[in-house]
């Protein structure tokens, strides 16, 4: 679950193909489902996809969506640095 860091460790721990509900990533997060909606729709989370009338993902593809999200922030970050040196020089 969440260790006293705030780092979410249960996805990394769980073989990449679990398939994971919505009701089990709200626990996982310590988040009301409600909130993983809200998640999705902000784009913080990626869609899933139904199974049995119920949003489901796998492991990976919850990881890969972060990960891909934490890449582009540091482009962005980078391009700002990039930008400010730039301006200050």
């Amino acid at each position: 679950m969440t260790d006293e860091t705030g780092i979410i460790s249960t996805l990394a721990e769980l073989p990449p193909e679990a398939i994971i509900d919505e009701a089990t990533l709200a626990r996982i997060f310590h988040r009301h489902p409600v909130s993983i909606k809200r998640s999705i729709r902000r784009g913080e989370l990626p869609s899933g996809v139904r199974l049995f009338g119920k949003p489901t993902w796998t492991a990976r593809a919850i990881l890969d969506h972060i990960n891909r999200r934490l890449d582009a922030a540091k482009k962005e970050r980078e391009r700002l640095e990039r930008k400010l040196s730039q301006l200050s020089a």
